[in-house]
């Protein structure tokens, strides 16, 4: 593991259900940058491009040991709203 990362359980999923298409499995584990307000834009830029392609809103998950989930949800055709305007 490299240093200043963390390992993620990450999902990405549609109506509740982790996403499966054409046999592959939208699930798996993730290196991610341990701290900052960005550490989660990758998994925001992969769940917008599925959304975009399919056309329905696309759920992402990310969970570490010891941390709470982290979430949210890209729909097609929204500009993603940067976290530190919120």
């Amino acid at each position: 593991m490299r240093r200043g990362t963390r390992e993620y359980e990450t999902a990405l999923e549609v109506n509740g259900e982790v996403l499966v298409q054409d046999g592959v499995i939208y699930r798996g584990w993730t290196m991610l940058p341990e701290e900052g307000p960005d550490r989660f834009a990758p998994l925001e830029r992969w769940a917008k491009g599925v959304a975009e392609s399919l056309g329905v809103p696309v759920a992402w998950r990310a969970r570490a040991k010891n941390e709470p989930e982290e979430g949210g949800t890209a729909r097609p055709g929204e500009t993603p709203q940067s976290r530190l305007a919120l």
